[in-house]
């Protein structure tokens, strides 16, 4: 279901779509989920407690901060699936439902502490330039990371991820 969410939303995942993708039988799945609805938050969930497993994998590192903020924003990606959070956060379906919003808001929260916390240590390390305030910062990471995965869906070419990311950074780059 997660995989269903990011790559078909949640509207246009059907039970069908569902049985197919888990191989399980339908009297399974409804014995263990109350529905699709139910479904969806396990899923988003699973997508949310990743994305905060791989943040406090390069967190863990014994890099600077400005490496870390580097290896977080040029982790590998499937950028034809899009972000695990904020594919979701684009999804009608996901957002006007309260308990499903606020899990992809918790995603979206714990990115921007993790960000937030990194800017603040590179400032203070020197690593990272101090040219915006942290929210700014965050602000500014958050939504270019976003844009960079739609410019390069319709571009057609993931590269352009890479480059958006890599000029992103430069402004956190401190001067010599």
């Amino acid at each position: 279901m997660a995989d269903l969410l990011l790559e078909k939303g949640l509207a246009n995942t059907s039970p069908k779509d569902i049985l197919e993708c888990s191989d399980v039988g339908q009297g399974s799945l409804y014995h263990h989920f109350d529905g699709k609805e139910d479904l969806a938050l396990h899923a988003i969930i699973y997508n949310v407690e990743q994305l905060i497993s791989i943040n406090n994998a390069v967190l863990n590192t014994d890099k600077n901060a400005y490496n870390k903020l580097a290896d977080l924003l040029l982790k590998p990606r499937n950028i034809d699936r899009g972000c695990l959070v904020g594919q979701m956060a684009r999804d009608r379906s996901i957002m006007e439902k309260p308990n499903l919003a606020a899990e992809v808001t918790r995603g979206f929260e714990a990115m921007k502490q993790t960000l937030e916390s990194l800017i603040r240590m590179g400032i203070s390390d020197g690593s990272i330039a101090n040219t915006l305030a942290p929210l700014e910062a965050v602000t500014l990471i958050l939504s270019t990371l976003q844009g960079a995965y739609i410019s390069a869906k319709g571009l057609q070419d993931d590269s352009y991820f890479r480059l958006t990311i890599n000029s992103l950074l430069k402004i956190f780059t401190p001067k010599s």
